[in-house]
C-alpha cells in the first residue's frame, strides 16, 4: 500500500529549488549585464572592470535572494525555540500559530510545519499530564483526609474521655474499621502506580475458570452478611495472561456487582472462547449507574455513591481498566439506573 503523503515540501526539496533559482537568476543577470555592456552599450576594453562588476551583480543578487529565502526559513524556526523554552518554563498554554496553506494537499506544508504541529500536541500532552497529576494529589489528600481524621478523633476520645468497657471496644472497633480503610486506600493507589509503570507481562496458562471461582469464595467471606446467588456458565478453560493481574480484574468486578446490590445479590457470569480471544460477561441485578455518570465511572478516586456510604476507594475500576489496557483487551460497561450492569470484556489470545 503506498504511503500516504505527509509533507507538501520536503526541506531537501526547498533547498534545491532555492539554490537552482539563485544560480538561475544571478546568472541570468550576469548574461544580461554582459549583454548590455558588449552590445548595448557597445563596450570592448576593460575587460577585468566589468568582470568585477559581473561579479558583483551576482555577489549582490544571490546574497539578496538567499536573506530572503533564510528569513522565510528561519522564522517558523525562531517561533519553535520561543516555543520550547515556554514549555520549558512551564508555559504549556503556548501554542504555535502554524500557518495555512489553502492550496497544500498533504497535511504538513515541510518539515517545520510538522515539527511545530508536534511541539504544540507535547504542550497540550505536558498540560494534560500536569492536570491529571495536580488532581491525584488532590484525590488522594481528599481521601486519605477521611480515615485520618476519624482516627484522630476516635483516639482522642479513647484519651480523654472516662468509657465502660464496651463503648472502648466500640471505638476500637472503629479504629480498626478506618485503619483497614487507609490501609487498602494505600494499597490501591501503590497498585495504581505499579501498574502506571509496568510495560512487561508474565504469560502463564491459567484457569480462569477457577480463578473466578477462588474470587468469588473470598468476597462471599467478605460479604457474608448479603445473600449471594451466582450463575457461572463457563467450560474448563486453560488461557494464557497474566495470573496476577487477571486475578485483579475478577476481584474487582465481582466486588463492584456485589457492593451495589442489595442484600441479596443475583450475579451472572458467563465466558465463552472465541477463536481469537475470550470473551466474558459479568451481570448484576444492583442498583445500576445513571447515564450522565457512565462515563465517569474508569476515572482515578470516582465514586457513584459520593456519600461514601459504601467502602472503597474509587480505584478499582482504573485499575481494572489499565490491566485491559496492558492485556491488549477491551472493557464495555453498560448499566440502567435501578436495572443493574453489565460488563463485558474481552482479552485476545496472547499465547497458542
Amino acid at each position: 500500500m503506498a504511503k500516504a503523503k505527509q509533507l507538501q515540501w520536503s526541506l531537501r526539496s526547498y533547498f534545491v529549488v532555492l539554490f537552482i533559482g539563485i544560480l538561475f537568476v544571478t546568472c541570468l543577470s550576469g548574461l544580461l549585464v554582459v549583454y548590455a555592456l558588449r552590445t548595448g552599450l557597445q563596450l570592448e576594453g576593460h575587460l577585468l572592470f566589468w568582470i568585477t562588476i559581473y561579479t558583483g551583480v551576482i555577489l549582490l543578487l544571490g546574497s539578496f535572494i538567499m536573506w530572503q529565502g533564510s528569513i522565510h526559513l528561519t522564522r517558523p524556526i525562531q517561533d519553535l525555540n520561543q516555543a520550547v523554552k515556554a514549555v520549558a518554563q512551564g508555559n504549556f498554554n503556548y501554542q504555535i500559530v502554524r500557518k495555512t496553506y489553502p492550496k497544500d494537499t498533504a497535511p504538513y506544508h515541510n518539515e517545520i510545519d510538522q515539527l511545530s504541529q508536534n511541539v504544540n500536541q507535547m504542550a497540550q500532552d505536558l498540560k494534560n499530564l500536569a492536570q491529571l497529576r495536580q488532581d491525584f494529589i488532590s484525590n488522594v489528600s481528599h481521601e486519605l483526609k477521611t480515615p485520618v481524621a476519624s482516627l484522630v478523633g476516635l483516639s482522642d476520645l479513647l484519651v480523654d474521655s472516662d468509657l465502660s468497657k464496651e463503648d472502648q471496644a466500640e471505638l476500637l472497633a472503629l479504629m480498626q474499621s478506618e485503619t483497614l480503610r487507609l490501609s487498602r486506600l494505600c494499597d490501591d493507589i501503590l497498585n495504581l502506580s505499579r501498574l502506571d509503570r509496568q510495560n512487561q507481562l508474565r504469560i502463564e496458562k491459567v484457569r480462569v475458570d477457577e480463578q473466578i471461582r477462588h474470587s468469588l469464595i473470598l468476597l462471599k467471606e467478605k460479604w457474608k452478611e448479603k445473600e449471594i446467588h451466582i450463575d457461572f456458565q463457563a467450560l474448563p478453560l486453560l488461557w494464557g495472561t497474566d495470573p496476577d493481574l487477571s486475578m485483579q480484574v475478577w476481584l474487582n468486578l465481582l466486588d463492584n456487582a456485589i457492593k451495589y446490590s442489595g442484600k441479596q445479590v443475583n450475579l451472572t457470569i458467563i465466558m465463552q472462547e472465541e477463536q481469537n480471544g475470550l470473551s466474558l460477561t459479568f451481570r448484576d441485578k444492583g442498583i445500576g449507574i445513571a447515564s450522565d455518570k457512565l462515563r465517569y465511572i474508569f476515572d482515578q478516586f470516582y465514586q457513584i455513591d459520593h456519600s461514601h456510604s459504601q467502602e472503597g476507594s474509587g480505584l478499582g475500576l482504573a485499575i481494572v481498566k489499565r490491566i485491559v489496557t496492558l492485556l491488549n483487551g477491551q472493557l464495555e460497561v453498560t448499566s440502567q439506573e435501578g436495572e443493574g450492569t453489565q460488563v463485558s470484556l474481552y482479552l485476545p489470545r496472547l499465547v497458542d
